[in-house]
Order: C-alpha cells, then structure tokens, then sequence
C-alpha cells in the first residue's frame, strides 16, 4: 500500500518558499519526496503537516482492488481484480455476491463480521 498527499502547483510553490535550508527556498524534489512519503525525516513532517493543514492537501492511499471495502449509499462495496463485487448492505445487513457480468451468485441474509471472509473468497474465486 502506498500512501501520498496531493498537493496542487501552487500548494507544492507556496511550500517551497515556506521552508528554507540555508536562507534558500527549498527545491521541488523535496517538497515531492516529503509528499510521496520516500524521505521521514523532521523537514518532511513538516512539509507533510503544512502541505495538509495550510495548502488544500488531501491524503490517498494506493490499494490493490478488493483489500478494502468503500462505503457509499449505506452500502459497503468491494470490487475484484476479476470484476467479481460484494456489497453489504448496511441498512438490511444483507451481503451479495456478483459476478464479473453482474450476475448474482450468492446472497447471505444478516451477514455478520466473521461471515465477510467468507463472501470475498467466493468473489475472488470466481
């Protein structure tokens, strides 16, 4: 998983002149190793912390497809590689199981916790 801060031109700029080595302005490849997260040191913290608090930055996270569940209309979603989903809903507490076509496969009523392992093998598997 690889994590970054998305900072916009003018963000990255603004950073730059904010922080100095030496009585010079930083250069950009630091700005961009602090936001990529390749350099941990004090001075990329900082940048870090400044990028998110003062220039509109937003943290992202690079994950493969189907290590993570994303959460829209009261529904909890993951989608595969293969093009397989599960969705669970969180309002009927109902899991369902599509194909890559978008068919239904299984369908599980009440799904608890340790029921979800179960559900993304299936998907995966399809």
């Amino acid at each position: 998983m690889n994590k970054y801060i998305s900072v916009n031109k003018e963000g990255i700029a603004k950073l730059q002149r904010s922080f100095r080595i030496d009585g010079k302005p930083i250069c950009e490849r630091v700005v961009r190793n602090a936001l990529s997260y390749r350099k941990d040191n004090e001075l990329a913290r900082k940048i870090r912390y400044a990028a998110i608090k003062h220039h509109g930055g937003c943290t992202y996270y690079n994950i493969p497809e189907g290590e993570f569940f994303f959460d829209s209309d009261s529904c909890a979603f993951a989608v595969y590689p293969n093009g397989a989903e599960v969705r669970l809903d969180k309002q009927t507490g109902e899991g369902i199981v599509y194909d890559p076509k978008g068919n239904e496969v299984a369908r599980r009523e009440h799904v608890m916790l340790i029921q979800i392992p179960e559900l993304t093998r299936m998907a995966k598997a399809l």
